[in-house]
């Protein structure tokens, strides 16, 4: 008989082993596992089960959900939906992977969080007697205190040149930013700083064109969590942008949200409202179509942000409407839409798309758009729609197993 041994640490509290016999061919447990890591590795370690594609086949279904936190690391949270054989019960397990894991010890970890809620999941059924769990607490963790000499502050700075040339084109781009955040349980701060350089160089045969874009931003937040469905925060940026004619923006707002959830449902499932309300200052290039080289203006909005991720698919939807209070006919409205739809057995649905009604380009330069602008984007032009859709369909069938994992050419 064969057994397969790992040690579960969790919080630096427990170590749990963890040991599972090989079930009979006819006994084994069906499997559908979704998700977006090394799923490959997870199988070839966990081969007393089967591993369907299709999840109509399955005994058991398993979600793997992800979410980024402020210091740069992922929470994975494995949702575990028992059917058939495991009479319908449900589990959920997470963990974290710091950002300075490797890779081979980032999958280490969620092999072993998968293996824990098999643990949950196999209780007071037929396969209980195929595995045991031992608890062991060490005796200094206890009296240990975790001590982070950064205090839940995380720094990043990234930049990048990039550099094509071509016969009649010819461009360079290079970008720096910088990031700092800092989240706990009740605040979270958030700030972006960057800056970015644009130039194309289009040879023609008698004239040359020219294209430059320059970029410098600044964004900031910070929210405090009221309780478990109200927030509250500040919100400010700063843009200069040649693109968007703005010599200066200026932008400082505070905002509530309300999640009809409590927060920590997030993962799977979250409807939220959030009102904001600011001052904006506008610094123009050129005089714009109103005749303002200066504009002082103050803005609302009012956001809808729904997401569902359940095992026959995953909804996200986004709703935002923004009005400036100084002129009733200047408003945005701004619709997103992701949904990823499992139809019947082998066929799934993806529709995504972005629409939005604008009329509130009060920062367009005056005057008619040359033909260079127009032909290289070099400043934004009228418009009072903007739309994208992409619809899919993918359709799998063969063998329902999915066992094997071979990595040869």
């Amino acid at each position: 008989m064969c057994f397969m041994k790992t040690y579960i640490t969790k919080g630096f509290v427990c170590c749990i082993l963890f040991s599972v016999c090989v079930f009979s061919q006819e006994d084994k447990i069906k499997t559908f596992l979704k998700c977006s890591c090394d799923a490959r590795y997870i199988q070839q370690k966990t081969l007393f089960i089967d591993y369907v594609r299709d999840q109509n086949l399955s005994d058991l279904d398993v979600f793997v959900f992800e979410i980024g936190n402020g210091s740069g690391g992922i929470e994975y949270t494995f949702n575990f939906y028992g059917k058939k054989k495991l009479n319908n019960r449900e589990e959920s397990v997470a963990v974290f992977l710091d950002p300075i894991l490797t890779s081979n010890e980032r999958r280490e970890k969620l092999l072993k969080t998968y293996m824990l809620g098999l643990a949950f999941m196999l209780q007071n059924t037929k396969y209980e007697k195929n595995f045991e769990v031992s608890y062991n607490i060490p005796e200094n963790v206890l009296s240990t205190k975790t001590f982070d000499k950064w205090r839940n502050w995380v720094f990043e700075i990234s930049g990048s040149f990039d550099y094509e040339d071509e016969k009649s084109i010819n461009e360079k781009e290079y970008r720096l930013d910088f990031e700092i955040d800092r989240v706990t349980d009740i605040w979270r701060v958030r700030s972006d700083f960057g800056f970015q350089n644009n130039v194309k160089t289009f040879l023609g045969e008698e004239d040359n064109y020219n294209s430059v874009r320059d970029r410098i931003y600044f964004s900031g937040s910070v929210v405090k969590s009221i309780s478990e469905h109200f927030s509250t925060g500040i919100f400010g940026s700063f843009q200069k942008d040649t693109f968007n004619n703005f010599k200066s923006f200026l932008n400082f707002s505070p905002a509530l949200e309300y999640n009809i959830f409590p927060y920590r449902e997030v993962l799977n499932r979250e409807i939220t409202f959030a009102y904001k309300i600011g001052f904006s200052n506008y610094d123009y290039i050129e005089e714009t179509i109103y005749g303002y080289l200066n504009e002082k203006l103050f803005v609302q909005s009012l956001t809808l942000n729904l997401r569902y991720r359940k095992n026959w698919g995953g909804i996200y939807s986004y709703l935002s409407a923004s009005q400036f209070l100084n002129g009733q006919n200047q408003n945005r409205l701004t619709f997103n839409n992701f949904i990823n739809l499992r139809i019947i057995q082998g066929l799934a649905l993806r529709v995504t798309g972005r629409f939005q009604l604008i009329r509130d380009q009060i920062n367009l330069p005056k005057g008619e758009v040359s033909i260079e602008d127009l032909l290289l984007r070099q400043r934004q032009i009228a418009t009072d729609f903007k739309n994208t859709i992409s619809l899919g369909l993918s359709y799998t069938f063969g063998s329902i197993f999915n066992n094997i994992v071979n990595t040869r050419l």
